[in-house]
């Protein structure tokens, strides 16, 4: 999935959700190679707190701006195609899961984001 906006932008949309561990979080999980497409983990990472906040409201509905301002594909939308237990499961994902994401994001009809 690419990016929408730059990446110094993105990162500073994540870096202001509110909740401490998701900001440490970023050096870890989000990744972005140099042609401006989020790995797969990363998506999902973000969709894990656009999903739950980590029981924090503030940075649930922080998550939720920031992956609808970064990435080409709306939260709710996403919401409806993946489920959040593939999500938490594939996040930490050390092997290649771009093929099997783009599969799952094929129910969406977005062909290749």
């Amino acid at each position: 999935m690419n990016l929408q906006i730059p990446e110094e932008e993105a990162r500073k949309h994540l870096l202001a959700i509110p909740h401490s561990t998701c900001q440490k979080g970023v050096d870890r999980h989000w990744r972005v190679n140099g042609e401006r497409k989020v790995t797969a983990q990363s998506v999902l990472w973000l969709f894990c707190w656009a999903k739950t906040g980590q029981n924090s409201e503030a940075a649930r509905l922080a998550s939720v701006r920031a992956f609808d301002s970064i990435l080409p594909v709306r939260f709710a939308d996403l919401n409806h195609t993946i489920d959040h237990g593939y999500a938490r499961g594939a996040r930490y994902s050390l092997g290649d899961i771009e093929e099997e994401f783009e599969q799952k994001l094929g129910k969406l009809g977005t062909g290749g984001l």
